[in-house]
């Protein structure tokens, strides 16, 4: 799903730039420090799909409600993106394979997400902005 790559792509680039940056704490500390990157970066995400939810074109193509598209955005947060946060957080030290199997798990998720919603996947894709 073409939306859940947008969100995805910037939370890794948000999540690989701070990665990059020196940790000289305990474990404890260090623990507690991804502990608070993890909640920040699922809000920052939540914060995206939000937004794109009240896109009155793309909600129209899709034919469904702002609330309709909270729910399913929050659904592919916390059933695709939550359980999955370390290989995402990881990704930008896996194998091109690696990648793009966690990739395809996530987009097989959202799509299920979709789906569940009655949404179907293929009209997501062709409604999304960048699409478009």
């Amino acid at each position: 799903m073409k939306l859940l790559g947008l969100f995805a792509g910037t939370a890794l680039l948000a999540m690989s730039v701070t990665a990059q940056a020196e940790d000289k704490g305990t474990e404890s500390a260090q623990a507690q420090q991804a502990a608070g990157m993890e909640a920040m970066m699922m809000q920052m995400m939540k914060q995206q799909m939000a937004k794109a939810c009240e896109d009155k074109e793309m909600l129209s193509c899709m034919e469904v409600t702002q609330a309709e598209c909270n729910e399913m955005m929050d659904g592919i947060l916390n059933k695709c993106m939550a359980p999955n946060f370390s290989q995402l957080m990881a990704a930008q030290g896996m194998s091109e394979e690696e990648r793009d199997a966690l990739n395809t798990e996530m987009e097989n998720c959202a799509n299920g997400i979709s789906e569940k919603h009655g949404i179907d996947p293929e009209k997501a894709k062709s409604c999304s902005p960048n699409q478009q």
